[in-house]
């Protein structure tokens, strides 16, 4: 399991050797789209000419599609599965050929890099010992805020941090939805580019939010918001 870096620039410099190491040394590949894969590895320096490797695309395939990605595995030849940024299987449609492969008893070997949702957590500043990932919330305005509102009680009654992402095109308008139907003590952070030269990742309360403002435009981001009270 290979993830693949969060931003475009200095991408070697985002996985330790053992990673690259253990990537370079593969000429079969899973991935969401072969294209973004190869790009992937042609930036961390990958050797090997393209002619001689195998890339496949994992869409939403049945028993025997899957048994298909996975045959080189039964045939004793390691297979790379690459995330199309970040982590492979988490928030990422990857799981569905690691359970099959689980099933098969194949060795799951999960190699370590960069997890967008972790650098998060981490710069946040809120709780990091339990903590939600909701994925992408609903896109229609009544159940957006009705969800907005679940979490953030949900936050404040279980002091857990609540996580979540949006398709980059929509950030703003879920900036404004947060903005206006969240509480002004409650904390929002906002952790865009995370890896990149301008990363940036800002906890504020609500009430400090609408004074600052925000614009995120298309960058790819982590929202976290934390209602509760951390404890010492």
């Amino acid at each position: 399991m290979i993830p693949s870096a969060l931003a475009e620039s200095n991408s070697a410099a985002q996985f330790p050797q053992d990673t690259l190491d253990a990537t370079f040394a593969l000429k079969h590949f899973v991935t969401e789209r072969a294209k973004t894969a190869r790009h992937f590895l042609k930036s961390i320096g990958y050797p090997h000419h393209f002619s001689e490797v195998e890339v496949m695309e994992l869409n939403k395939h049945g028993e025997d599609d899957l048994k298909q990605l996975l045959q080189y595995c039964e045939q004793g030849l390691d297979t790379g599965l690459i995330s199309e940024a970040g982590v492979p299987g988490v928030a990422d449609p990857g799981g569905i050929i690691v359970r099959e492969a689980h099933r098969r008893g194949i060795e799951i070997v999960p190699l370590i890099g960069p997890s967008s949702l972790l650098l998060a957590l981490m710069g946040s500043g809120m709780n990091g010992q339990h903590f939600h990932f909701h994925g992408y919330l609903p896109r229609e305005d009544v159940d957006l805020i009705k969800k907005i509102k679940v979490l953030e009680l949900q936050s404040r009654q279980e002091d857990v941090t609540q996580m979540f992402i949006e398709t980059p095109y929509r950030n703003d308008k879920i900036l404004t939805v947060l903005l206006k139907h969240l509480s002004p003590q409650t904390d929002l952070c906002v952790a865009a580019n995370l890896t990149a030269p301008n990363e940036s990742i800002v906890t504020k309360s609500i009430e400090l939010w609408k004074k600052s403002g925000i614009i995120l435009g298309k960058k790819p981001a982590v929202f976290l918001l934390f209602s509760g009270k951390l404890q010492s």
